[in-house]
């Protein structure tokens, strides 16, 4: 189920849906709404996860809804959108020159190696939210770092404080810094490219219907969740790896 037409109205009764037309905030009288805001499918080079398997992990976990984000294409997000019986919202986690940034409530795919800026300015075309992911991580190249983020941070939606897949936990802890010293969003993802990642990291947040109620139940919402094992990356470097066989390095990988 995509998010982006639909209003999220999941566990409301009849007055707490008037109170929220009347945009009476529900935090308080809503139980707060869990969604993953960093997910890979399939779609991406270094995931296998299919639809059911990312909307069975979320299931699982207690989430209301997800995020996918794959490298690059819009792709992986329609797919789970068609399918998943939870809000999906439609993201990109697009490759620039200089670092990676997420788009979310996007329609169609944004091409990767543009320059920060051009990135920027796709995503605002589209009407989306501009995230910023992992940005201090020391071990990712794609990591924006500091130079860069501050280049555009006047464009920058929200800010990812916690990242599931960090490996080391002051790089979270430097993003939600800078978050909080720029008044930006402060945003949650397990980075998940397997099913047993999704939902180790993710917000806590009052119901939403577009990209606009979203980014003002971010400003209001709490970040949640736990570091993966490094193991993890070295599972998706087998992945790019066995992508060729994909068909029967799947087992092996699970």
């Amino acid at each position: 189920m995509v998010i982006d037409l639909q209003p999220v109205v999941k566990r409301l009764d009849s007055t707490r849906q008037a109170a929220y037309t009347l945009g009476i905030s529900l935090f308080c009288l809503v139980e707060a709404m869990r969604f993953d805001l960093h997910v890979h499918t399939r779609r991406s080079p270094d995931s296998l996860m299919k639809p059911d398997d990312i909307i069975q992990a979320a299931l699982r976990r207690g989430l209301d809804g997800v995020a996918i984000t794959d490298h690059n294409t819009l792709e992986g997000a329609l797919e789970v959108g068609a399918v998943a019986p939870l809000p999906v919202i439609l993201g990109e986690e697009i490759r620039t020159i200089e670092g990676e940034i997420i788009g979310l409530f996007l329609s169609h795919t944004i091409p990767a190696r543009l320059s920060p800026e051009e990135t920027v300015a796709a995503i605002r075309e589209q009407g989306g939210i501009v995230y910023i992911p992992h940005p201090f991580d020391h071990y990712r190249r794609e990591a924006m770092g500091r130079r860069t983020l501050e280049r555009i941070i006047d464009r920058v939606d929200a800010i990812e404080v916690f990242n599931a897949r960090v490996l080391i936990a002051q790089d979270n802890a430097l993003a939600r810094e800078t978050a909080r010293a720029h008044g930006l969003a402060m945003a949650a993802g397990s980075d998940a490219h397997t099913p047993q990642e999704v939902g180790r990291a993710y917000v806590e947040i009052e119901p939403f219907h577009d990209a606009v109620s979203f980014l003002g139940a971010l400003r209001r919402g709490q970040v949640a969740g736990e570091l993966s094992t490094p193991f993890v990356h070295a599972l998706t470097t087998l992945i790019k790896l066995c992508r060729p066989v994909a068909g029967r390095c799947t087992r092996a990988v699970r």
